[in-house]
């Protein structure tokens, strides 16, 4: 199997996995934690935007692959011209892969950690 079709190891998907939650339950606790303690708040909202970066660079990159992929191999194409696969299963996996090709989440991906970078950088010019 060629290496860019290896998919990342159980560790490493579940480590992001864990990065994004924490993330995302730190951020829910700064309302909570801001009317105990601001400074605690500073802190953990940090931790929430090197969290985030790390977590959306993490899935831009899986997306881009997963796109290039689907582009460079013309899974698209050979899938519609594939006769020997059931109607069924040949509608559900076009659905999937014009999904990949069409998703806007890369943008989202990229908005949100480049907005995660820019946010800790302010932070650290006006702190």
């Amino acid at each position: 199997m060629p290496d860019n079709y290896r998919v990342l190891p159980k560790w490493v998907v579940l480590l992001f996995f864990w990065i994004g939650l924490s993330a995302g339950l730190s951020i829910r606790l700064l309302t909570l934690l801001s009317h105990y303690s601001p400074a605690a708040a500073g802190w953990v909202w940090r931790y929430a935007m090197v969290c985030y970066t790390f977590f959306f660079g993490y899935r831009y990159l899986i997306g881009t692959r997963r796109m290039r992929i689907v582009r460079e191999n013309r899974l698209i194409e050979k899938m519609e011209q594939a006769a020997s696969l059931d109607p069924n299963t040949r509608q559900a996996t076009l659905y999937i892969l014009n999904s990949i090709v069409r998703s806007k989440e890369l943008f989202n991906y990229a908005l949100i950690c480049i907005l995660s970078i820019t946010a800790l950088v302010l932070d650290l010019f006006f702190s």
